[in-house]
């Protein structure tokens, strides 16, 4: 297969790319070559954001795959990961719009909360509240009604039966026969020691996951290294499509993805590949439609875009499951397992809960005053961010309101984003 030249020389023998093939922007004829003659891999990611895309841009997606044929390779690494993860992304995928209702209904609450203090202070008439209350409730009730609509109507055929499942069915067709093997338990047992230290050198990729458990932090050297002897094998240029966006893969400029990392484009050299392409899922659709002369559906690249979008942002306001959990345990350990039931209620109520309540949950005399009260659950969040299991963009758990200003609290609130999550979190502990 022909493999992309980096170097352009002078009467010297070297030239500007020269050792530095990295920064050179591909063309439409890199993309022509390696899609046509080169190996194309997709990691797991793009597989399981299969089940978070609409029906039509899945379609096209595995449309693309399918339409590679023999340039299509998927590291055995990244089935695994995908055969592991699938099971909660299509629950994650069909309670999407059930979370979407339900922090809707905390935006409500938050809503007419908002609206019950100012007509407070303003002495607004009970009958003027009560018509405000009323037409905000049923702007946001109609809101909830169109969510729940669309999730039923978009993933209603999204199944963990797999002879059932659509998702299955087209990457069974596309994936046929270009699946790596495994590495033997002897080259699995090596290789998890070098992808260790690896991390710990920081070298690439895989480091941005050095705080994942069991092997998981090394996943992605497995993955690269099946890519870096797939394409000694057959001596090509390689595409990797992953929606992974951390710098363990890509070299940033102000904050832009620019392309792969020099020191991964310099390792692919050394083993015998070609040159290495990165494009997101959205970037390779985009790509491959004209080279691989492909009809997309309207829409398709725009939702795939959507997708890349929301995992970019920090989901639940910068908590996971995992990091509420830590919280809560964090709490409970420290003696302030009371602020672990006020969180919880106030999440049961919406994402609001009155003074008198805290009072009543943490046994306090009338006279106690609540000025601290979230000091140790911002102090506990704090030890998070520092381990970096919450970004520092991460929303405060619980915050104090004040209904006249200045003094006593008279409640404290849940950021609408975190109530599903908590409220999940204390469905699964009674299971």
């Amino acid at each position: 297969m022909a493999v992309a030249s980096d170097t352009t020389t002078g009467e010297s023998g070297r030239g500007i790319f020269e050792d530095f093939g990295a920064y050179r922007t591909p063309t439409t004829a890199d993309f022509t070559a390696v899609l046509t003659d080169g190996l194309v891999a997709p990691d797991a990611n793009v597989l399981l954001n299969l089940y978070r895309y609409t029906e039509q841009a899945r379609t096209d997606l595995l449309g693309a795959l399918g339409a590679l044929g023999d340039r299509l390779w998927v590291p055995h690494q990244v089935v695994d990961e995908f055969w592991r993860n699938r099971e909660s992304v299509i629950s994650e995928a069909r309670s999407t719009s059930k979370n979407a209702s339900q922090e809707m209904s905390g935006h409500a609450g938050t809503a007419v909360q908002t609206l019950r203090t100012w007509a407070n202070r303003v002495a607004l008439s009970d009958e003027d509240l009560a018509d405000l209350r009323d037409r905000l409730t049923d702007v946001f009730g109609e809101v909830q009604k169109k969510i729940t609509e669309v999730g039923e109507g978009e993933w209603q055929n999204i199944t963990h039966d797999t002879s059932a499942d659509p998702v299955i069915a087209g990457l069974e067709r596309a994936l046929a026969g270009r699946v790596g093997t495994p590495f033997s338990p002897e080259e699995r047992a090596a290789l998890t020691e070098e992808g260790k230290e690896r991390v710990k050198k920081r070298v690439p990729p895989g480091y941005m996951d050095a705080k994942k458990d069991g092997d998981g932090a090394v996943g992605d050297y497995f993955v690269w290294e099946e890519l870096l002897r797939a394409a000694s094998e057959r001596r090509s240029d390689v595409l990797f499509v992953t929606a992974d966006a951390k710098e363990d893969w890509w070299r940033k400029e102000h904050g832009y993805n620019r392309g792969p990392r020099p020191e991964l484009t310099a390792e692919l050299r050394r083993r015998g590949g070609g040159r290495l392409f990165l494009l997101s899922p959205r970037q390779f659709l985009e790509v491959a439609a004209p080279i691989l002369q492909l009809s997309l559906q309207a829409g398709s690249v725009e939702d795939i875009e959507r997708v890349e979008r929301i995992e970019a942002e920090p989901a639940h306001g910068g908590w996971t499951t995992a990091a509420i959990e830590a919280l809560f345990n964090g709490l409970s350990y420290e003696g302030y397992g009371n602020r672990v039931d006020v969180i919880r209620y106030a999440a049961e109520m919406d994402g609001r809960i009155e003074a008198s309540s805290v009072y009543d949950i943490c046994d306090y005399d009338d006279e106690r005053s609540l000025r601290g009260f979230t000091r140790p659950i911002k102090r506990i969040s704090g030890n998070l961010m520092e381990q970096g299991v919450i970004p520092d963009s991460a929303v405060p758990v619980l915050t104090a309101e004040y209904e006249n200003g200045p003094g006593r609290a008279s409640g404290f609130k849940v950021p609408p984003l975190l109530v599903p999550l908590i409220n999940d979190l204390a469905d699964n502990d009674e299971h």
